[in-house]
């Protein structure tokens, strides 16, 4: 009899939640067959079986959270000697999050080949780690037990929901979409809901135009409560923590970046705009120690970093999360513009692994097009600056005293102001804006190249 322990995934991680279970009590499973995909702090994860064996117990249900270490599932591998207490086995590579790799693969009797010497009643009943894995049930709605389980707690059909996963797979947002749209969308809720509400108002009521049409306790019918777990409870805990131990200061500088975008759209317009900044971010730095640094609070030092891991600050699915390119400064424009589009990609599909999150020295923090006119971004701790980008407008510009339509672009960069002062802040987005400005950029620019008109 195993009893399976949460194993330590790493990077600081004590405690994961169970997203879905792909096995259930009575199921049979072999040597390193996915058992459960995990959500932590740092991404999500899914974890092989240890052992051969028959499920006896799960221990914990899908949204339950688990500590480090504490018995997740037993197995009976059919020993007869005492019960072992298993954790999982040394494994060098990273785990690999979900969906990232293909579904575990089905038993042999799966296949139905000739000559298979399974038992023909093995392919009638399968599993319900295929099921779950599949990501089937007998509705035809491809989606697993947790998003099932969401959608019951917001009332959303899942028959009516289209999914936006690998092969048309239900996937949270979809549910959490679906439950936050029209009415239509949604399943009907309770009879009582009606009488919350008073009626529409009469001609003869019609004089009180200002008055409520429900008390806030009635308001409360409506109110979805969702769980604040996984990513997105990292992203609160670690932003407040942040906020609250960084002394934060912004500087907002404007930069005419007009030459640059012609420049680009003439000779690399498969770079995007990121890609330029991260460069010249890079270049720059080296002259600023105190931005690319952290601070050991505890210890009262400051740290210096010699090296630069850039982190690029990606909206994903379940949230803000920072994916890190390790010795960023080592990378032509091209070369960082391929690994930020591969990072971004990553994030957004859930398949980040966790040492890609890890390391940062200095953040660049960018919403492309709703870019807005100024953000205040919040440093990321223990970092000690990051820099904010906004959107690229057309304005009217004074040039050569004439006034003429120019791209205009403003930076924010949030320093800790207990490390870097102002100036530090200043004269680094100066800077920037020398390189960017010019398009001072000889790896992708020939020395050679004009501009039209």
């Amino acid at each position: 009899m195993f009893q399976f322990q949460l194993p330590d995934i790493g990077e600081g991680v004590v405690e994961a939640e169970v997203i879905a279970w792909h096995v259930a009590e009575g199921d049979d499973v072999s040597l390193d067959q996915v058992l459960v995909e995990l959500m932590t702090d740092k991404a999500n994860v899914e974890i092989p079986s240890p052992a051969a064996g028959r499920v006896v117990k799960l221990c914990f249900r899908e949204g339950d959270i688990v500590p480090v270490g504490a018995v997740m599932i037993e197995i009976d591998d059919g020993v007869e000697a005492g019960a072992d207490v298993v954790a999982a086995p040394e494994r060098r590579e990273e785990p690999q999050p979900a969906e990232a790799s293909p579904p575990p693969p089905s038993p042999p009797a799966e296949g139905g080949g000739p000559g298979s010497t399974q038992p023909p009643a093995q392919p009638e009943r399968p599993t319900s780690s295929q099921r779950a894995t599949r990501g089937r049930s007998a509705d035809g709605v491809r989606a697993v037990p947790a998003v099932r389980s969401l959608a019951e707690r917001l009332g959303v059909d899942l028959a009516a929901v289209t999914g936006t996963g690998p092969g048309g797979r239900i996937m949270r947002r979809d549910v959490e979409s679906a439950a936050a749209a029209p009415r239509a969308a949604v399943a009907p809720r309770p009879p009582a809901k009606a009488t919350s509400t008073p009626p529409a108002e009469s001609p003869a009521q019609g004089s009180s135009r200002g008055a409520p049409r429900s008390s806030p306790e009635n308001d409360a019918a409506d109110w979805t409560r969702l769980p604040l777990r996984g990513v997105r409870r990292a992203i609160a805990r670690h932003m407040s923590e942040a906020r609250k131990r960084a002394a934060h200061f912004t500087y907002v500088e404007e930069l005419d970046v007009t030459e640059l975008m012609q420049r680009r759209a003439r000779f690399a317009p498969e770079l995007s705009p990121l890609a330029f900044l991260a460069r010249a971010t890079l270049r720059v730095l080296p002259a600023y120690p105190r931005l690319n640094a952290s601070i050991d609070d505890e210890r009262g030092e400051i740290i210096l970093k010699e090296r630069v891991h850039l982190g690029i600050a990606v909206a994903a699915e379940e949230g803000l999360v920072v994916p890190v390119i390790s010795n960023a400064a080592l990378l032509d424009t091209r070369s960082l513009a391929a690994q930020i589009d591969e990072l971004a990609t990553r994030a957004r599909e859930g398949k980040l692994v966790p040492a890609q999150l890890r390391g940062g020295t200095f953040t660049i923090s960018s919403l492309g097009k709703l870019g807005g006119i100024v953000s205040t971004p919040i440093v990321n701790h223990p970092e000690v600056a990051i820099l904010g980008v906004n959107a690229v407008r057309s304005l009217p510009r004074y040039k050569d005293e004439v006034l003429t339509p120019r791209e205009v672009m403003n930076l924010s960069v949030s320093v800790d102001h207990r490390i870097a002062d102002g100036q530090d802040a200043a004269l680094f987005v100066r800077d920037l804006a020398r390189i960017l400005e010019a398009a001072d950029f000889p790896d992708v620019f020939a020395s050679g190249d004009g501009q039209e008109g």
